[in-house]
């Protein structure tokens, strides 16, 4: 059994933020049934890089892949008044209803939370947006490079002198989700006690901002800069860094502590540099004694000390680390080639990231649907059911 078995959640966000959140917690055993648009649906099907899907020979965005396993696609127009008639008693059985709609829409098409949790006041609602539900910005669109540039996050993303650097990794939409995901299992923890579900309110920036108390801190109670390639974590520190090896390869070294910076300088006969770990005018010392081997060099030494000094890989490189392979960290869906699940809690195979209303017959059955009704709501497009 899996944590999340028997919870059931409406998803009726789209792109990246909301469905890594309801992957997650797919993941962990919750049916997620996607809420699609008939037509385009979710418009992270249409945006490359496209992987070829085996079953059934169709192209398939590579991301989509990934955050819609183990999910059901229902295609519904939900703004039309028959189709929100059934989205509601969809939500009437639903545990959690997630959306991702600008601050409103939601309540004028008549499916918002006050809306949802008059029917079921069980559920848990929970609205993600760029900026939150409230506040001056509360309207404007935006993606993560955005709520990065806003949070400061950006600014500290870069060499010192160079220009802000945009992360190769979406920081604002996968912590918002993160925490989206825990906001979740709390308020369902907090029903079970109360019997009463919640409204959570997740914004992206705010999101993006809690990632960056480190710097916060140390801004507010030193007054510190907050500067590229300046800062303790971003390349301000020789013991916390990343150097070039003769064979203009890289390695990340982390020996904050102090017995493994001591390692690290005693292996490299440098034991002059045992009480200069945190200065920045150490850096350029350090660099030139990791200069002096190739990275296989540096690899065979770390192998016979405790220092955190470690290979910076590319993710053709990571894919075949055998620690990586040990933990199941790579995993076939359907065929496709995925990270597989983080949570090492329940052997259950994946299923694939469903077709755009591949499950919509089925999941409207369970609501009392017969056919004959089905087939008006396809024909007059309230519907779509995969072919």
């Amino acid at each position: 059994m899996r944590p999340l078995d028997g919870i059931r959640v409406l998803d009726l966000s789209r792109l990246l933020p909301g469905p890594y959140g309801t992957m997650l917690l797919a993941d962990l055993g919750a049916e997620i049934i996607k809420i699609e648009t008939p037509g385009l649906g979710d418009y992270l099907r249409v945006i490359p890089p496209f992987v070829s899907d085996p079953a059934t020979g169709e192209s398939v965005n590579a991301t989509f892949a990934l955050i819609n396993r183990n999910k059901q696609s229902v295609a519904l127009n939900f703004r039309n008044k028959r189709g929100k008639e059934i989205l509601l008693r969809l939500a009437q059985n639903a545990d959690v209803f997630v959306e991702s709609f600008r601050p409103g829409a939601a309540a004028r098409w008549g499916i918002g939370d006050a809306q949802v949790r008059a029917l079921n006041p069980r559920v848990v609602y929970c609205s993600l947006s760029g900026y939150g539900q409230s506040g001056p910005y509360r309207d404007r669109a935006g993606h993560d490079l955005n709520y990065l540039a806003l949070s400061g996050l950006l600014a500290v993303n870069g060499a010192a002198g160079g220009p802000p650097i945009p992360p190769g990794v979406p920081i604002a939409d996968l912590s918002s989700a993160m925490l989206a995901v825990i906001a979740i299992l709390g308020a369902l923890i907090g029903r079970a006690q109360t019997g009463a579900g919640q409204y959570l309110d997740v914004g992206l920036l705010d999101g993006a901002l809690s990632w960056a108390g480190t710097m916060v801190g140390g801004a507010y109670a030193a007054g510190e800069k907050t500067e590229r390639g300046k800062m303790q974590l971003n390349g301000g520190m020789a013991c916390y860094n990343v150097y070039e090896t003769r064979d203009g390869k890289h390695i990340a070294l982390a020996a904050i502590e102090p017995h493994l910076w001591a390692a690290f300088c005693k292996a490299v006969a440098r034991d002059d540099l045992v009480a200069r770990a945190q200065e920045i005018a150490a850096v350029a010392e350090v660099a030139a004694i990791i200069r002096t081997r190739t990275l296989a060099e540096w690899i065979a030494l770390s192998n016979t000390m405790d220092a955190c000094l470690e290979p910076v890989r590319d993710f053709g490189e990571t894919l075949n680390d055998p620690h990586v392979r040990a933990r199941s960290l790579i995993a076939e869906t359907g065929g496709i080639k995925q990270i597989g699940s983080v949570f090492q809690c329940a052997d259950v195979p994946p299923t694939p990231a469903p077709r755009q209303g591949q499950h919509t017959r089925a999941v409207l059955r369970e609501i009392g649907m017969n056919e004959e009704e089905l087939d008006e709501l396809e024909k007059a497009e309230v519907i779509k059911s995969a072919s």
